[in-house]
């Protein structure tokens, strides 16, 4: 053990000594500019396939998070899509495909390609070592070398001398682990640096494979699901909650007796047209139809109600606004202008003092969010969606709060209720 140490010691010493005396220029080192360009291209190589090993690592960290919490979102889908839902099969059985190909990507990225990357990479460290081992074998080389030169020339009796002997058994024998391992190296190093480009080719062909087949799977599968849910979507009307239908509370026997529903007077010239003798005979028959059950309100209340559940807007959508309740003086100066005897001679007609109307200016322009029916005759329809033309009102239109008059692109006009639409900017 302690020979052993000894000749590490004295090994130690001679190196050191060598390479003092190099860099002061006294000793000639051994200059091989084929090996030295090897190795710059060694450590190029290995920089770079380090860095890629380090990245891979970090992505393939990441991938498994995500795949991780995508399984966790899919499973809550699962959890979420009711029993009674159509093909509710079908969307478990497409997200379980979707945590199948994340498996995989992850199996591929992860264990594939990280294992071979870092089985290349684990070269270079024992390359390196190498490489270290010759240039100490270099230096020994070197120094037994100036050695043998030194005692060569010194000596009178060089052939004869035991130290020249000995000088020339150590040349020889440094100069063999040089050249063996030196040689050795020569060949190794060129080829590994070779082996980059096969290296990167497999190893980022089995990459991009691996996404492009999960991404194009994927792709297909949540088209599959987004089909699915447009089903579910069209099957909203039969999945609803039943709604409770209210009562209706009857009304007094005194209203009973003449139901009268006000509506805002018809313009002029409709007046006029049902003037006459067609007025006398729709007063007669009011007058002798016959006035209906309190049982008939309700059978006609509850089957409005289930029409409007039928009709009920699409998923996401809420019901209808209540429109602003027209104000009572204005029903009143209605009701009056239509209780007007049309035989009287005394009741002028609107028309004779009715000027031309002036062109009415557009303030702005609105979207219809909720379909609205008329309850007069001198209101607008329309329907969600629909494009309407807010106009400027005169005096005379006695515009209640919440109303506006308006115009569409058919040409209709009238008044609506400003809460069924939205202004469009």
């Amino acid at each position: 053990m302690s020979d052993f140490f000894n000749k590490h010691i004295k090994k130690t010493t001679a190196r050191t000594k060598e390479k003092l005396l190099e860099g002061l220029g006294r000793n000639k080192a051994t200059q091989d500019e084929a090996f030295d360009f090897h190795v710059i291209n060694l450590q190029k190589q290995s920089k770079a396939c380090e860095r890629l090993f380090k990245d891979l690592k970090t992505y393939s960290t990441t991938l498994k998070e995500l795949n991780k919490a995508e399984k966790t979102l899919r499973e809550s889908i699962r959890e979420l899509y009711e029993e009674e839902w159509p093909n509710r099969p079908n969307v478990c059985a497409i997200t379980q495909s979707l945590d199948c190909q994340g498996d995989e990507l992850e199996r591929t990225i992860c264990e594939d390609i990280v294992g071979s990357v870092s089985q290349y990479v684990a070269q270079f460290g024992d390359l390196k070592k190498k490489v270290e081992k010759r240039g100490r074998k270099l230096v020994d080389y070197d120094s037994a070398r100036n050695s043998y030169n030194s005692l060569k020339e010194s000596s009178k009796k060089a052939e004869t001398d035991p130290k020249m002997a000995k000088a020339t058994t150590e040349l020889q024998q440094a100069e063999t682990l040089y050249k063996e391992i030196n040689g050795e190296l020569l060949e190794i190093l060129p080829a590994t640096f070779d082996s980059r480009i096969t290296f990167v080719v497999d190893n980022l062909q089995l990459l991009f494979n691996a996404l492009a087949t999960q991404e194009t799977e994927a792709a297909k599968f949540h088209k599959q699901l987004v089909g699915q849910l447009d089903q579910l979507g069209q099957s909203m009307d039969s999945l609803r909650v039943a709604r409770p239908i209210s009562r209706v509370d009857s009304p007094p026997d005194n209203q009973l007796s003449a139901p009268t529903i006000e509506r805002r007077s018809p313009s002029p010239s409709a007046s006029i047209e049902r003037n006459g003798d067609s007025t006398r005979q729709s007063i007669a028959s009011v007058a002798s139809d016959k006035v209906p059950s309190i049982k008939e309100m309700r059978e006609e209340a509850s089957e409005e109600e289930q029409v409007q559940n039928k009709v009920y807007p699409k998923l996401g959508s809420t019901p209808n606004p209540v429109a602003t309740p027209r104000s009572e003086d204005k029903e009143k100066r209605i009701q009056q202008k239509r209780e007007k005897d049309p035989t009287n001679p005394f009741d002028e007609s609107d028309d004779e003092h009715h000027e031309e109307e002036k062109p009415r200016k557009v303030l702005n322009f609105v979207q219809a969010t909720h379909k609205y029916a008329p309850q007069d005759e001198d209101e607008l329809s329309f329907g969600p969606g629909d494009k309407i033309k807010v106009l400027e009102t005169f005096e005379k239109d006695q515009m209640d709060d919440g109303w506006l008059m308006g115009e569409k692109d058919d040409g209709s006009k009238g008044v609506f209720p400003a809460n069924f639409t939205k202004i469009i900017e």
